[in-house]
């Protein structure tokens, strides 16, 4: 495989994942908004939904993506834009932790099919948020993994990878 096809199938994998991403996060806008009233058992269950969809949707909308056989972008590309983008990264780290400490704490209690119940919630939205926060919690324990082993294998690799001057 030449060197202009490999960046053509990273360019498509990498449009791929943007994409079924994008999907993922208006579902979260969507599934909390038509269901915002429907889970007395945590109202916020529904509110974690939409905001967070709402600001992981700020970076990708904001952020230069780079085209078909274009050099990368440079990664700092404005304070403006990097302070924008780290107090949205903060926002939804705590916005996280706190739609974990809604949606966790109902599911031993949480009634799927009676309406009328306190402890009701909708089984599509609770479902749904119960699936992505579960989703994330994983990605990022498999992220903090690799990045672990990738940390380990580098130090016990030494100083084979390094420039020399010859």
């Amino acid at each position: 495989m030449g060197e202009q096809e490999s960046t053509r199938t990273v360019f498509i994998c990498e449009t791929f994942w943007r994409l079924v991403s994008l999907v993922i996060i208006v579902a979260m806008v969507v599934v909390g908004s038509v269901y915002v009233h429907d889970c007395p058992i945590q109202y916020m269950i529904p509110v974690y939904l939409i905001v967070y969809g709402i600001f992981l949707l700020l970076p990708t909308f904001t952020a230069r993506h780079k085209k078909a056989g274009e050099d990368p972008p440079d990664v700092l590309q404005s304070p403006g834009q990097c302070c924008f983008q780290g107090i949205v990264g903060c926002f939804l780290l705590v916005w996280f932790i706190g739609g974990t400490s809604w949606v966790y704490p109902a599911f031993p209690v949480v009634d799927l099919t009676n309406t009328t119940s306190p402890n009701y919630c909708q089984p599509v939205l609770y479902n749904f948020a119960f699936t992505i926060t579960t989703a994330t919690w994983v990605v990022t324990g498999l992220g903090l993994l690799a990045s672990i082993f990738y940390l380990g294998f580098t130090l016990m690799r030494g100083d084979q990878n390094q420039y020399s001057d010859v």
